[in-house]
């Protein structure tokens, strides 16, 4: 069975895609052989991001397939399973979080992201996914000191990991991921360092959970 870590969510736009491409990137890039499942089928954002990422030429190579069944997950032959998982499906993001080494949750700083993310972590952990397994990521965040410190203020009331670095939204994010790239692949390389801080804080998480250090 490959490591799983999956990037879910209780809504929309939050960043599930994002994460899983920078996450897989990383490791692919430290030798991995990586594979994203996109669980969102009729969209299929990320395996389109995959067949740009081919047709550009953009190396490290990365595996992509639309996914159904959680429970197929097991199967894969890939070091490396990153979920970017369906939105609006319970069931199977808590599937899918059970066979996880890390969950991703992504949010963004509005009430309206934290609450329903805030709320959906709870859920998980009330099913049966474990405390520690759990971090959450602010993305498309801003430059508003305060509004962080308040979106981890108010995360911070489950006890559950925050990753120390967040994403900010930018264009330039917008336009590597346009051309089949992850966000530690920009043009910038004050974007690329920016991004390579959280892949960092994701990578750490998933060290100290297995006690192997990787990627």
């Amino acid at each position: 069975m490959p490591m799983i870590i999956s990037c879910v969510s209780q809504k929309g736009g939050v960043g599930k895609s994002t994460l899983a491409r920078l996450i897989a990137q990383t490791y692919a890039n430290g030798g991995w052989d990586v594979k994203i499942a996109d669980f969102n089928t009729r969209q299929g954002t990320s395996m389109d991001w995959v067949q740009v990422r081919e047709r550009e030429g953009v190396m490290p190579k990365i595996a992509a397939e639309l996914y159904n069944q959680p429970s197929a997950l097991k199967r894969e032959q890939f070091d490396l399973v990153v979920v970017d998982g369906k939105p609006d499906s319970d069931q199977t993001s808590l599937d899918v979080a059970l066979l996880s080494t890390l969950v991703v949750i992504p949010t963004g700083l509005t009430i309206d992201d934290l609450k329903p993310q805030f709320r959906f972590a709870l859920e998980l952990i009330q099913k049966g996914v474990k405390h520690d397994h759990i971090l959450f990521v602010l993305n498309k965040t801003g430059d508003s000191d305060l509004a962080l410190d308040e979106a981890r203020a108010y995360l911070g009331q489950s006890g559950l990991h925050i990753a120390e670095n967040d994403l900010t939204h930018k264009i330039g994010y917008q336009y590597a991921q346009n051309t089949g790239r992850a966000v530690n692949e920009s043009k910038f390389s004050t974007l690329n360092d920016k991004a390579d801080a959280l892949a960092s804080n994701i990578v750490d998480r998933v060290n100290t959970l297995t006690g192997v250090k990787a990627a």
